[in-house]
C-alpha cells in the first residue's frame, strides 16, 4: 500500500525541511520517510518504558523534600502545619 500525502508548511518547517534536503541530499519522500520512522522508534521506546522508569526519567520521584519521616508522622505534621497557618480554633 502506498499513500500520497499532502502537507502544508509553516515558513520555518519549509525552510527546516529544505536545509535538511541540502544538508543530506535526500529526496522529500526520503527525508519524511526518515522523519516517520525515527518518531515511531521514539514512541515505540516509550511504550516498552514501565511506568516507574518514566517517573523516574522525568524527575518527577524525588522531586520534592519533606520530613524523612513524612510517612509515619504525617497527621501531626500536617496538624502543626495547620495550626501554624490558622491558629487554634
Amino acid at each position: 500500500m502506498t499513500m500520497r500525502i499532502n502537507a502544508r508548511l509553516d515558513e520555518e518547517h519549509a525552510n527546516k525541511l529544505t536545509y535538511i534536503q541540502q544538508q543530506t541530499h535526500q529526496a522529500v519522500t526520503d527525508v519524511i520517510k526518515f522523519a516517520i520512522d525515527l518518531y515511531y522508534e521514539q514512541l515505540q521506546h516509550q511504550q516498552q518504558k514501565n511506568p516507574l522508569e518514566l517517573l523516574t526519567q522525568t524527575g518527577f520521584i524525588g522531586c520534592g523534600e519533606a520530613d524523612a519521616n513524612l510517612s509515619v508522622n504525617y497527621k501531626s505534621i500536617l496538624k502543626d502545619g495547620l495550626k501554624a497557618k490558622y491558629g487554634d480554633s
